[in-house]
């Protein structure tokens, strides 16, 4: 898309679930799916500026943090007064996302396949719901709408 905030953090998260992490669940390979889930750790710090020994969360996780950057920048305004309620409702459906891959994390960590397709498809359902909220005020003079997550488990 053209958008510059977050976009390509977007894009590449909306591929990664509606494709590996999809492809993960319906094959049962439930490492693969922590992998894909994996929130990151701060390091202790292999420096004297405690630098150096974290690890990045994982694409789907670093896509929940710009979900939310992108939502502030798309559905409000500097001259709005406070936070929109179409901003409030996009936060909400991004920590639904949020509590809906930790489902899933879990799922996979019990090997409970119809659990993880349920979080995956609860995901996927919130994900496209804030998709279509943040799509509406973009257009083509700004960039093109991010693509919904097709497809089912």
């Amino acid at each position: 898309t053209g958008n510059t905030r977050g976009g390509s953090r977007i894009t590449t998260g909306i591929e990664a679930y509606s494709g590996a992490l999809r492809e993960a669940v319906a094959g049962g390979r439930w490492a693969e799916v922590a992998t894909l889930l994996d929130k990151g750790s701060k390091g202790k710090g292999s420096n004297e500026k405690g630098e150096g020994s974290g690890q990045p969360p994982s694409e789907l996780r670093s896509m929940c943090r710009a979900l939310g950057l992108f939502g502030n920048t798309a559905l409000q305004s500097d001259n709005d007064s406070g936070t929109t309620a179409a901003n409030l409702l996009a936060r909400h459906l991004v920590n639904e996302l949020y509590f809906s891959m930790d489902d899933l994390a879990s799922a996979a960590q019990g090997g409970d396949k119809a659990a993880a397709k349920e979080a995956w498809s609860r995901g996927r359902d919130y994900l496209n719901s804030y998709l279509r909220i943040v799509n509406y005020p973009i257009i083509s003079r700004v960039g093109d709408k991010f693509s919904v997550v097709e497809g089912s488990l």
